[in-house]
């Protein structure tokens, strides 16, 4: 029998013929876009060359932002502000420095978004982290800039612990500038006659130091319920600021010599509240409660001569605002709300010097909001209608305001590469206390300052299309168009009506603004994702009227370019320079072009950045203004370090320990002190 069971495990030849098939490699798509956000996953190499939230969406190359890496502002790509979030929680810019980029998931980037989480922002850039169910990282950052001296330096801490999480920052930062001042031709139209005066700058030196701290306690462990409590302190202490030079009249006054010194202080303690609850069956509930009080001392020295101009200002302001939305929820594709916005403040102001006064400011609003949002598969957006109700009380005399104020948005996307967003709104502008502040402050030997108590709210008309189209990974486009109308708009207006027949610079509602952008951001990406160039072209178009009638069309582009060598990475960066109708002021001001190249180098938590900016640029010149009036005219060149060359040399750490769940937030905070008083 072996020879027939032999034969029978012989295996005969397979008759199906064999194909041998190529490699086949799936690529996910690295972007996507929708009826209510567009999302952009970050690659390993974005993650881990940037040292912060600005410097990863400006390797990101979001075609939505401009995103300038030299003064690492984020703005949309029609020059709109933009809100930032880290996991549905607010931040302000500073603060997203504290962001570890390798715990980025992903960045959406909204228009009008319904999600009551993002408090009624109009543009938004939402960070998807990863958290912590325990431990955190901590983050040590420094700035040098050479050439111009300034720097800056913080330390960012996360730490989660059970159900509650806690951050801690503390920065500071200085800004040495031996190069600030102007040169001025200005006319005076006055009734004895006209006289022209000029006015330079021949030395000037500013020295700025300051300090940021802040404490969060947040529990937000739940997606149903998140609850955050923010303390913060800040100061800025500017204690050398003077400047001398020359100052010539055609007539009235002799030529002479002229120093001012204006050295002062701010301190600022805030409480930032925010709270969030799903409350089952539809029904939501999201508030923010902030709260500030604010100390100002300024000092502003004027000699020229025999003439000599004081004014010495104290105050003290504090206010309180808060809001709250409740949002249901009557099927998955409608949703009602309310939102309330109320809150009050109180300015005390002090003058005295060549101009003794007392201001006496209080100040309270509401605002009643009522919506609905929609969303089905391919299209979204809301409708809203309110009514604001405001008041103000200057020294004795009370003022009302009451207008109504609308928002509308729709945004489609046929599918996950294209869509197209509009959006409309109807609003007011509120003049804040500066420009109804009725005191009347002598500024320099022709001119006067003051406010305007009887100042009203300005009407706002603004309107937006856009395009997105994200074709594949390589490529990126977005396209808009933007109207901007301000009618009877608050503006600085020049008469001679100041004491003894001077000139007096006072805010009055004259005339209209009106602004409008065309515009486009392409990006492409090639060597797999390794080189990114950006290019951004923008038409601007400006059309005023009243006391300083201006039609403008100014053109600029700029270009962004990223390249990844392994751990090494490079940029390269250049601006034609920008122009605009100032809005408040009514001059029409010109910016130097600006450029840098940068290379950096980061593994295991460091990373380490070297940049060149301006390097052919050895002017200290900040900008051009001119303003023609009726009475007035003035042709400014104004001095600085923003567009000199430098070399800028930036250092950061970070360590982990923990372990990484879910997602959490940032640190949230301002930097920045408000004053009122008359400058």
């Amino acid at each position: 029998m072996f020879p027939f069971i032999t034969q029978g495990q012989t295996t005969g030849p397979d008759t199906i013929k064999v194909k041998e098939l190529g490699e086949i490699t799936v690529v996910a798509d690295a972007q996507l876009t929708s009826a209510t956000k567009t999302v952009y996953i970050p690659t390993g190499n974005q993650k881990s060359t940037a040292s912060d939230g600005v410097s990863l969406l400006s390797r990101m190359n979001i075609p939505q932002l401009s995103v300038n890496p030299i003064t690492e502002t984020v703005k949309t790509a029609d020059n709109q502000g933009v809100s930032l979030f880290i996991n549905f929680h607010p931040v302000a810019d500073e603060d997203v420095s504290g962001l570890n980029p390798s715990d980025v998931k992903r960045v959406e980037y909204l228009d009008f978004p319904t999600d009551p989480r993002f408090q009624r922002a109009q543009h938004v850039v939402n960070f998807i982290t990863h958290a912590y169910s325990y431990g955190g990282y901590t983050k040590l950052s420094g700035k040098e800039r050479f050439m111009i001296r300034s720097g800056e330096a913080s330390v960012y801490s996360k730490f989660a612990y059970r159900k509650m999480e806690y951050d801690v920052m503390v920065s500071g930062d200085y800004d040495y500038n031996s190069h600030i001042g102007s040169v001025s031709d200005e006319i005076y139209r006055l009734e004895p006659g006209t006289i022209r005066r000029t006015s330079g700058t021949e030395t000037g030196k500013q020295h700025q130091r300051g300090f940021y701290s802040a404490l969060r306690a947040s529990w937000n462990k739940s997606d149903n319920l998140t609850f955050r409590n923010l303390v913060s302190y800040r100061r800025i202490n500017t204690p050398i600021n003077h400047t001398s030079g020359y100052v010539s009249f055609s007539s009235l006054y002799p030529s002479e010599t002229y120093h001012t010194e204006s050295p002062s202080t701010n301190n600022a303690v805030g409480w930032d509240s925010e709270l969030y609850a799903a409350l089952g069956r539809g029904w939501s509930i999201n508030g923010n409660c902030q709260a500030e009080f604010a100390g100002n001392n300024t000092s502003s020295n004027y000699y020229a001569g025999t003439e000599s101009i004081e004014n010495l200002a104290d105050e003290d302001s504090w206010f309180l605002r808060g809001s709250i939305q409740v949002n249901k929820s009557l099927s998955d594709k409608f949703t009602l709300f309310s939102n309330v916005l109320s809150g009050g403040g109180r300015t005390h102001i002090d003058y005295t010097g060549s101009s003794n006064a007392v201001n006496r400011f209080r100040q309270a609003f509401t605002g009643i909001t009522v919506g609905m949002s929609l969303n089905y598969q391919k299209v979204s957006g809301s409708i809203d209608g309110g009514y604001a109700f405001e008041s103000n009380y200057i020294n004795g005399k009370t003022m009302d305001d009451r207008y109504p104020f609308t928002h509308i948005n729709l945004q489609y996307a046929p599918n996950q590469r294209n869509s197209i967003s509009l959006w409309f709104q109807y609003a007011a502008f509120s003049p804040d206390a500066t420009m109804k502040n009725p005191n009347i402050i002598r500024q320099s030997e022709l001119m006067y300052i003051s406010g305007n108590p009887d100042l009203k709210c300005s009407r706002n008309t603004s309107a937006n299309i856009s395009y997105t189209w994200l074709p594949s990974n390589k490529w990126q486009l977005s396209a808009y168009a933007t109207m901007f109308l301000i009618s009877n708009r608050q503006i600085a207006v020049y008469t001679p009506d100041g004491p003894d027949g001077m000139m007096l610079k006072k805010y009055q509602n004259d005339g209209d603004y009106n602004h409008g952008q065309i515009g486009a951001n392409l990006t492409g990406k090639f060597i797999d994702g390794r080189l990114s160039i950006s290019v951004s072209p923008r038409m601007l178009l400006y059309k005023t009227t009243g006391s300083n009638s201006i039609s403008y069309y100014p053109f600029s582009a700029s270009l962004n370019v990223n390249y990844y060598l392994g751990r090494f990475f490079f940029n390269g960066y250049y601006d034609t320079g920008s122009s605009y109708v100032d809005g408040e002021n009514a001059f029409l001001r010109k910016m130097p072009m600006s450029y840098s190249v940068s290379a950096g180098w980061s593994s295991r938590g460091w990373n380490i950045q070297l940049s060149v900016v301006n390097p052919f640029q050895s002017s200290w010149k900040l900008s051009e203004d001119t303003l023609t009036t009726r009475w007035y005219d003035n042709k400014m060149t104004q001095f600085g370090s923003d567009y000199h060359r430098r070399i800028s040399l930036t250092v950061t750490y970070t360590f982990n320990y923990g372990k990484k769940v879910s997602q959490t937030g940032e640190l949230s905070g301002e930097k920045k002190i408000s004053t009122s008083i008359l400058k």
